[in-house]
């Protein structure tokens, strides 16, 4: 078959599908298959790729519906190179501003690049957006689950309620955001309006209930009250059924045109070095008389096996004033260096990572915080060339996994404002349905932990990836929800030196002390 025919045969099919397809562009598809060695004269080989291609460029997010070149390539680098891309790497570290900004197109069910620019300095109108886009996200996530559920509820907006005299919520539920108008008050809220809630005999699924987390509630409403019978938080997603929603686009960041997470190379890679881990620390205080003995400690034992990584998180001292307080952090961070340089193994075989904390010398107490500045850090780069100093959350992937990191004291500010006091015992589990129902790291509201509003997309979960690690001061915890593990290192310097040690092939973590 000649190319014309098969150029003509190409744009045939494509109309069939719904789609259109110039010319120009089925020739580019043609010339690259050939050049791969794929005959399209063979009606097998053309049926098989003529399917890939529609559902690629049905998925994939087009602007204005117009298919361009751009659109043309990505489709043809995902039939080729399914499971591979030439932008693959086995280790990365993605800084929160290098975060791909995504947004939900009600129209077309997916996700794709928001092309407006985020500013340190928005305006107001970014703090309103950043709820309603909490909220989009959460409720296309409900719609879904409904619809496969088997039980028939449904879902309504606050508004339905404001609508009526008296109802009572049997299988109805309404998606709205915990708000506290005043002291001990607290209402429902969502973009299309607010209703006052009675909490006295509320029964509570296991979470955290604070302001500003979305929940699911039903009851009785009269008088312009909801009497609430029971709240719930929104049902987590798993990842599989997630992905669907963002085509071919890499939501996770790095330099990949598509998610490493399908990377069949990078399976295999991970596979030949199953027992490999990555440690995580939190508040290593490099001021402690005895952190540095422990380190060395750890480092010893580790020869013969350097691990992947390890991953610091500050704070970097225990006490973070006074005028001489950045020379001694810059003195602290050298001698770091010396230790880890007497270890040539480590050097050459693992990276290390050094996550920002709270009192750490870069911005204020707001997310995403800088990275540690090269004043303090250049010392301990002279002797570790392959340290690596992220931004506060930041983002880690090894080969297939996705890991998010943030260090943050989530805990306290969780127990502190939650309607439910879980048992100790349930911590893990609470943290973990919480941030993976919320889909977001910080479930609180903007006093409690405060947000860069163009920047809050950083915090988003979702799709979830494989393991969350949250640097908070409290006792150590780990959860798992809708398949997605949830940690906390505790403490290192405040908790015995404890830390966690994370086997990617596995996706297990395991609680690790010196």
């Amino acid at each position: 078959m000649s190319d014309d025919k098969i150029i003509k045969k190409l744009q045939n099919s494509f109309k069939l599908n719904g789609l259109l397809v110039r010319r120009e562009f089925c020739n580019l598809i043609n010339e690259s298959l050939k050049g791969e060695g794929i005959d399209l004269s063979d009606n097998e080989s053309f049926d098989s790729y003529i399917r890939q291609l529609c559902n690629r460029l049905e998925k994939q997010c087009v602007n204005n519906k117009s298919i361009e070149k751009e659109d043309i390539q990505h489709a043809i680098e995902g039939c080729l190179y399914a499971g591979y891309d030439k932008h693959e790497t086995v280790f990365n570290i993605i800084s929160a501003f290098k975060f791909p900004k995504l947004i939900y197109n009600p129209d077309r069910k997916l996700y794709c690049i928001n092309k407006k620019k985020s500013s340190l300095l928005s305006d107001a109108n970014s703090k309103a957006q950043l709820f309603i886009d909490r909220y989009n996200s959460i409720l296309q996530r409900v719609q879904r689950n409904f619809k496969v559920n088997t039980e028939n509820f449904n879902l309504q907006t606050v508004d339905y309620l404001l609508t009526l005299s008296h109802k009572t919520l049997d299988k109805t539920l309404i998606l709205g955001s915990l708000s506290q108008v005043s002291e001990g008050k607290y209402y429902l809220e969502d973009p299309t309006g607010i209703v006052e809630l009675d909490l006295k005999h509320a029964k509570y699924q296991k979470g955290f209930f604070v302001e500003n987390t979305f929940v699911l509630a039903n009851g009785f409403y009269e008088d312009k009250v909801l009497q609430v019978s029971s709240i719930l938080l929104p049902p987590g997603e798993e990842y599989e059924d997630s992905r669907p929603t963002f085509g071919n686009l890499n939501y996770f960041g790095g330099h990949s045109t598509i998610p490493l997470r399908e990377s069949q190379r990078l399976k295999e890679h991970m596979m030949r070095n199953s027992s490999r881990v990555i440690f995580f620390f939190s508040d290593l205080w490099l001021d402690h008389p005895m952190v540095f003995e422990k380190l060395e400690t750890i480092f010893n034992g580790l020869v013969a096996t350097p691990p992947i990584a390890f991953v610091f998180m500050g704070n970097y001292m225990s006490e973070s004033h006074g005028s001489e307080y950045l020379e001694t952090l810059k003195k602290l961070f050298k001698q770091l260096g010396e230790l880890i340089r007497n270890f040539s193994t480590l050097i050459n075989g693992s990276e290390f990572v050094f996550v920002p904390g709270l009192s750490d010398p870069c911005t204020p107490h707001i997310l995403p915080r800088l990275p540690l500045p090269k004043f303090v850090t250049e010392e301990l780069s002279k002797n570790v060339p392959k340290a690596v100093f992220p931004t506060n959350p930041c983002r880690l992937q090894y080969c297939s996994r996705e890991i998010t990191i943030l260090r943050m004291d989530i805990l306290p500010k969780l127990m502190q404002g939650s309607l439910r006091k879980p048992e100790k015992d349930e911590i893990g589990l609470c943290v973990s349905r919480t941030v993976v129902s919320q889909g977001h790291l910080s479930p609180l509201s903007l006093n409690a932990l405060t947000v860069h509003w163009d920047y809050d997309y950083t915090l988003r979960l979702y799709p979830l990836p494989d393991l969350v690690v949250i640097g908070d001061k409290s006792e150590s915890y780990t959860g798992e929800y809708k398949g997605c593990l949830v940690t906390s290192p505790g403490s290192f310097c405040d908790s015995g030196f404890q830390f966690k040690c994370y086997t990617p092939f596995e996706n297990i973590v395991e609680d690790c002390a010196v």
